[in-house]
């Protein structure tokens, strides 16, 4: 583990690295820093073929992230005010998540709130305390969340969304089960539990097959419905002539667990 006056927090597992946004004094606020260290992060768990799988949280019990920084004191700097260039860390983070095959867990400890919802709405899955909640309060300080519903707009309803931006209102755990914004809603005392049962079955699972689908995936939410067609069947004919298929075929018909190549 990290020195704890670091910004993220890095464990490492077996097969599953655990990153940690470690700020609970500003509720694991969004800073420069911290969008630099979880980039920097997910590059490093790319290039690493031990790794199947990474968990996101935020210190503490209060939240998971509060969003950006805004305090005077902050690093955090969303523009380069007095110019045309937009220059906003978290798209810069968006684009690494984008070329990443290991599957991104999201451990909800707290509160997701504008920002924060951006770091849940990246992940792949996520699961949730009961306690917890959901909003996008940019509108009530004079801005509106278009970087991050990059995402969720992919995640949710239009009028959902919406509803979420123009009224700022927060949603409670269950509302953002119902409208598929996390997968999983449990009590505090079983979160760890919930998310290792979540590892331990992607795992367990051909490690080709997740980061080639994971990539897959993504690219297909942008592609029309005969790209989509074209692009699948090339992709499952890969899979097809990868070895861990010739094993879990062997492995199912066999019986026994199977011993993945890599």
């Amino acid at each position: 583990m990290n020195n704890p006056d670091d910004v993220l927090l890095i464990q490492r597992d077996p097969q599953v690295l655990r990153l940690t946004v470690n700020r609970p004094e500003r509720r694991n606020a969004l800073t420069v820093p911290v969008f630099s260290a979880l980039r920097g992060a997910l590059t490093e768990a790319e290039e690493d073929p031990e790794i199947r799988a990474i968990v996101l949280t935020g210190a503490g019990d209060k939240a998971f992230s509060a969003g950006a920084d805004l305090k005077p004191d902050t690093e955090y700097s969303p523009l380069e005010r007095g110019t045309q260039r937009l220059n906003h860390p978290i798209v810069d983070l968006f684009h690494v998540v984008e070329g990443l095959s290991k599957p991104l867990v999201a451990r909800v400890n707290g509160h997701a709130m504008a920002g924060g919802m951006g770091l849940l709405a990246m992940c792949d899955l996520a699961v949730a305390v009961d306690d917890a909640k959901f909003a996008l309060p940019e509108a009530r300080i004079g801005l509106f969340p278009l970087l991050i519903n990059t995402y969720l707009q992919r995640l949710l309803p239009y009028r959902t969304l919406m509803e979420l931006c123009l009224t700022g209102e927060a949603i409670s755990a269950q509302r953002a089960a119902e409208i598929g914004l996390i997968n999983h809603v449990v009590p505090r005392a079983e979160l760890d539990a919930r998310v290792d049962e979540l590892l331990a079955s992607i795992v367990a699972n051909a490690p080709q097959a997740v980061r080639r689908g994971r990539l897959a995936m993504r690219a297909m939410r942008d592609m029309g419905l005969g790209e989509s067609f074209a692009f699948a069947q090339t992709e499952v004919i890969g899979m097809f002539n990868d070895p861990d298929f010739d094993e879990g075929i062997a492995a199912f018909n066999e019986k026994r667990p199977p011993r993945w190549s890599s």
